[in-house]
């Protein structure tokens, strides 16, 4: 009896340090897969610098044409969006600097192939052709925060007021440019998927099936909102590499490293780089500045 208890205990034990290794391994899994398309650097340190440092404001000519911002919603022309050519958006930093900010300064430009735009000295920031949310402080929002839950709330807002929604996606930190095509989004899954949404979050079904499908909420925006959004936003959370609540297959997501900052990424003691999302006693909006 004894030394069946003791092969029992010895195969508890067993099991538990298996166990145990396991939940080391993801654990691990985890932090290599959270910060490997930020070389290694926090999320939200870097997310912070590149709000700051990446403002379309600083941006030298020739600027892409679809970094701007949208001014008519794409989704009342039934022939949109326009074919998508198989480029990447790339960035250089410029020597030149902003006069009052001290910021320098970088250009965007699409390239056919990631073999030109490293031969041009440019780095990759997107596959796909630049668009409005494709400068670096757009990146840094993506970077920083998980957009799903965050993004909804603005959604909501957008019910009652259109610019009580766009000031709550910049708040978050995206350009003016960015939130406009956000904006529009917003509004035409509202008017697709309203219903299909309302009772996903009533039974508050996950992101992903089982099986790894999108729900049906999140599949109803893919299919009706999707295409116009990817065009004219230029960088997505998949064609940048940066990991999402919503899983996506390996087949859908670009993956890289954003390594390409300036300087120290750390602001002086006591300095913000950014509206204070991750400092809250600094409440003077840093890329709201008129630069």
């Amino acid at each position: 009896s004894s030394g069946i208890n003791a092969e029992y205990g010895g195969i508890l034990s067993n099991i538990s340090a298996f166990c145990g290794a396991m939940l080391v391994l993801i654990f691990l899994q985890y932090i290599v897969l959270s910060s490997c398309d930020t070389c290694g650097q926090d999320r939200l340190v870097l997310g912070d610098w590149l709000i700051s440092h990446g403002q379309p404001r600083l941006l030298e000519a020739p600027i892409p044409p679809l970094v701007s911002t949208v001014t008519t919603d794409p989704y009342t022309d039934l022939s949109n969006p326009p074919p998508s050519l198989d480029v990447f958006c790339a960035m250089q930093w410029s020597n030149d600097t902003k006069t009052s900010s001290g910021l320098r300064k970088y250009r965007l430009k699409n390239f056919a192939t990631e073999t030109e735009a490293a031969a041009a000295n440019y780095s990759i920031t997107h596959k796909g052709h630049c668009g409005s949310c494709s400068s670096l402080q757009d990146l840094g929002v993506y970077i920083r925060q998980n957009l799903t839950s965050a993004t909804t709330i603005c959604s909501i807002k957008g019910i009652l007021s259109t610019s009580w929604q766009r000031k709550c996606l910049q708040d978050l930190g995206f350009s003016k440019e960015c939130a406009s095509i956000w904006s529009y989004n917003m509004k035409n899954t509202r008017n697709e998927c309203f219903w299909i949404c309302l009772w996903y979050k009533i039974i508050n079904e996950p992101y992903n099936k089982p099986d790894g499908i999108l729900n049906r909420c999140l599949q109803c925006d893919e299919d009706k909102s999707g295409p116009n959004f990817k065009y004219f936003s230029g960088r997505t959370r998949r064609n940048r590499g940066i990991p999402s609540a919503i899983h996506r297959p390996d087949s859908q997501v670009y993956f890289m490293e954003h390594c390409y900052w300036y300087g120290d990424l750390h602001p002086p003691k006591g300095y913000c780089w950014n509206t204070g999302l991750s400092h809250p006693s600094c409440k003077s909006s840093f890329f709201k500045r008129d630069l």
